[in-house]
């Protein structure tokens, strides 16, 4: 197969597939490895929120993670609870067959199928030095503590994570 020349050097034996049934949700997140992404949409109709990480200080981030507060509901938001999202503005968009949506290295992202479809995702290596060394932090050392925390601590490490993301982000209101 010939890939097409998008600009970015892709890793082209690793494409990764994504199906969902209707409202099926994908949480807040960015990838661990702060690739650069060509998300490819086959069938169906898909939202797409993307967050620029200027924006991180707001989104709730749980610690040695790459996730929001679980507990936050993109669709809609519980600005009470968690205020600083007042803040944010994210990009929507809606995806049908055929489209396709760059997701630069680092953005935040969350998605929903709006009807059964199915997506291709085309990654790179992180192009800014620094995120090529946070992503090899975040896959060799910090996902390894976390899991090693989770099995240790169970439940009470993720009360923690939860409590401990609303306890930094709203502290910078103040």
């Amino acid at each position: 197969m010939k890939w097409p020349d998008l600009g970015i050097r892709l890793l082209k034996s690793l494409p990764l597939l994504f199906f969902g049934g209707q409202d099926a949700k994908v949480f807040m997140h960015y990838d661990i490895d702060f690739p650069n992404i060509f998300h490819i949409h086959f069938a169906g109709e898909k939202q797409c929120v993307l967050v620029d990480p200027k924006e991180t200080k707001y989104m709730y981030r749980l610690p040695y993670s790459w996730i929001c507060n679980e507990d936050i509901d993109f669709d809609n938001p519980d600005f009470e609870k968690f205020p600083a999202l007042k803040y944010v503005k994210p990009y929507i968009t809606n995806l049908n067959h055929g489209e396709m949506l760059y997701m630069p290295e680092g953005w935040w992202h969350y998605m929903k199928y709006l009807s059964p479809g199915f997506s291709l995702s085309l990654r790179s290596l992180a192009g800014r030095p620094s995120n090529l060394i946070k992503g090899f932090a975040n896959v060799a050392v910090i996902r390894h503590y976390d899991n090693w925390m989770r099995k240790r601590k169970g439940q009470a490490w993720l009360d923690y994570k939860d409590e401990e993301s609303i306890r930094r982000t709203n502290a910078l209101l103040k």
